[in-house]
């Protein structure tokens, strides 16, 4: 199964509302009461009544984060669930970002491929971004916009950085630290999303999908 095939995440997603639907999910809430719960949350914040407005998009992407996971992510929602009571911020974003590793592709590639771009130059354009996901996803549609909402969600998390120069980004100089069983859930997310149960350790700790830290 190819699992590149829906690209999906296409908002912008705040680190509080991150934040919201993962508690959700600790304290047990089915899946019909988280989303219940986060449309109560966006009122006011986000436009729209109706399920595919702004808003409903919204919360159909949160919720495929924490609660309505494919089956190959439930196992680690679990584990990334029972280490939110007890983590620091960083570890807290990172847990969000095995998740969504996890659960969305285009935001694997996307996160890869700024990684790359940081790495290469210490910094990127959206349009230099949008080229390398087309080789990967091909030509759509809504391919650039989700590559900007994804790129403005990392600015609103804190993991990337606007620049002088209108649609160009950089990574902040601070560097964030996680535990081993942080590190390990960010670690079976890329197994997931490579739908695989083993890889070369380097291959993992080395991953350009986890820029923000080198997290492993």
């Amino acid at each position: 199964m190819n699992r590149r095939t829906n690209i999906g995440f296409d908002r912008r997603v705040d680190l509080a509302w991150l934040d919201a639907a993962a508690a959700q999910v600790a304290a047990g809430a089915p899946t019909g009461e988280i989303r219940a719960y986060l449309w109560s949350l966006l009122e006011g914040v986000v436009s729209g009544d109706k399920r595919n407005s702004a808003r409903g998009k919204t919360v159909t992407v949160l919720s495929h984060i924490w609660g309505e996971v494919p089956g190959l992510a439930v196992p680690l929602r679990e584990r990334a669930a029972a280490l939110l009571g007890d983590c620091t911020p960083d570890e807290r974003l990172a847990l969000h970002w095995a998740m969504m590793v996890g659960t969305y592709p285009v935001f694997t590639d996307t996160a890869a491929a700024v990684g790359r771009l940081l790495t290469l130059q210490g910094n990127f354009t959206l349009a230099h971004l949008v080229r390398r996901l087309v080789y990967v996803w091909g030509e759509r549609s809504t391919l650039e916009r989700a590559g900007q909402r994804i790129v403005r969600s990392m600015v609103q998390w804190g993991v990337l950085r606007d620049t002088t120069t209108r649609g160009q980004y950089r990574a902040p100089s601070q560097r964030r630290k996680i535990g081993p069983n942080v590190s390990n859930v960010l670690i079976e997310a890329l197994l997931v999303d490579a739908e695989d149960s083993s890889a070369l350790l380097g291959q993992l700790t080395g991953h350009p999908a986890i820029f923000p830290s080198n997290w492993l």
